[in-house]
Formats: C-alpha cells, structure tokens, sequence
C-alpha cells in the first residue's frame, strides 16, 4: 500500500528537478533573460503551498503567508550575497557565492522570526527590497552562453539529483518546525540555487550573474502567488486555489516579460 507522505515527497523531488533542468537549459539555449525572469517565478513556492496546505491544513498555510512573503526579502540578500562573493572572489568563486548566500539568508530568515509579520508589513518588506535589488543589479550584461554542453544521461541525472535533494531538505523541515519556519523556508531558493551552481561551474560567473541581475524582478510573480493563496485558498481549497495562484503570478510574468521587449526595441 502507497504511503502518502513518500508518493508526495517523489512528486516534490521530480519536480524541482524538472523545474531545475528546465530553467538551466533555457539558460543555456534560450536566453539568461528570460532565464532569470522565470528562476523568480513561484516553480517551487507552489510544491510548498499545495503539499503543506494538503497535509497539514489551510489555517496552518494562511498563518504562514506573512512570514512566507518576508521570507522573499531574505531570497533577493541570497541573491545579492552570491552576487557580491563570487565577484570579488576569482579564485572558489562558487563556494564563496554559496557559503555568503546561504549564510545571508539564514541570517535573515533568523531575525525574521522574532518580528510579528502582518499582510502589509511583510509584502512591504519584500517589495522594497526588491527594488532596490534591481536597481542595485541594472548594469549586468546579459550574456548569452555559446557554445552550451552537450546532454548526457550522467549530466541529467547530477543536475536532477542536486535539485531533487534540496527541496525534499527543505520542505521536510517547513513540515517539522512549525508554520512560521514553513513561512520563512518557503523563501528558500530551492530551485535558483542549484541552477546557479550548474551554469557557475560550467561558464563561469558572468552568465551566472546574467541570469542573477534579472531574477528580482521575476518575483514579483512569487508576491502575486502568495497573495492570491491568501484569500484563494480558504474559499475555494487548495487545488482550485492553487491554479488561481498561478493564473495570476503567470499574468504577472506575461506582462513583465511583454515590457521587457518593448523596452530592448526602443
């Protein structure tokens, strides 16, 4: 007989590593604009959202929505700390942009938790610090990455395994520490770390970082996400919720990525 809890934690690993190997190729294929812009969608928020409201209930979820709109704050100082240490430091750029990232957020997220979050303090918050990341971030280059690997199974399979890894970590311990650290971990980029990681080691950080200087502006999709949870989720449940969430976040991304091109032809 198929435990819940194990088929639920398989979809959320399979995911995140579709979502990571998706985002990577785009990178590589595509562009590290349009990249960057859906690394901030909410392609791991929504995994954290419909398991954790299922399993554990939508008060447990609407009590956890003003931390987990903070928690954003501490995703764009993740952003911005990888940014800064793998710049100024050539030499194990990759480890210094993790171990500054990862140390950033959970520095933040630590402080977050003592402060009694509201709705409107909280998206406050986050949106501030959004825009002073796109303003900090506005003189990157978007680089196209020439030349991308060729796939393999092996390649596929490490890229998918980091990715499955991490956000099976991390919803486990959202769905153990209570809803305040599910709000604050949501925040976590379970999906944006591991892809930085990918194209880090294999073009170096200037395509990295192309695809950093676009990803604050591409949350704002993940703001919309959880605000439309909020009110969504205790009128219509977590599934019809869920695709409401995602209407709106992608009308979001739609719009954005339409100005963007409007802006690149002037």
């Amino acid at each position: 007989m198929d435990n819940p809890h194990e088929t639920s934690l398989l979809v959320k690993a399979v995911w995140s590593a579709i979502i990571v190997l998706g985002i990577s190729a785009i990178a590589e294929r595509v562009s590290t604009r349009v990249a960057g812009l859906l690394a901030g969608a909410p392609l791991s928020a929504v995994l954290f959202f419909f398991f954790v409201g299922r399993d554990m209930g939508v008060p447990f979820i609407v009590q956890s929505i003003p931390h987990a709109i903070a928690a954003f704050s501490g995703t764009v100082v993740f952003v911005l700390a990888y940014y800064w240490a793998s710049s100024k430091f050539t030499t194990y750029s990759v480890l210094a942009g993790t171990v500054a990232a990862i140390t950033a957020f959970l520095v933040v997220a630590g402080a977050q938790m003592a402060i009694p979050f509201t709705l409107f303090t909280a998206t406050t918050l986050t949106m501030s610090v959004i825009c002073l990341a796109v303003w900090i971030l506005r003189h990157i280059e978007f680089i196209k990455v020439t030349r991308p690997v060729r796939f393999t199974a092996r390649l596929l399979f490490l890229r998918g395994g980091l990715a499955a890894a991490m956000i099976t970590i991390v919803i486990a311990l959202a769905e153990t520490l209570g809803s305040r650290w599910t709000g604050l971990l949501v925040g976590f980029p379970t999906a944006l770390l591991p892809t930085l990681l990918i194209i880090h080691t294999t073009y170096g950080a200037p395509s990295t970082h192309a695809i950093i200087r676009n990803f604050p502006l591409g949350m704002g999709s993940i703001i919309f996400y959880i605000l439309t949870v909020r009110f969504s989720f205790p009128v219509v449940g977590v599934y019809f919720g869920t695709a409401a969430a995602l209407a709106a976040s992608f009308t979001y991304l739609t719009i954005v990525m339409f100005a963007g091109r409007l802006w690149t032809k002037k």
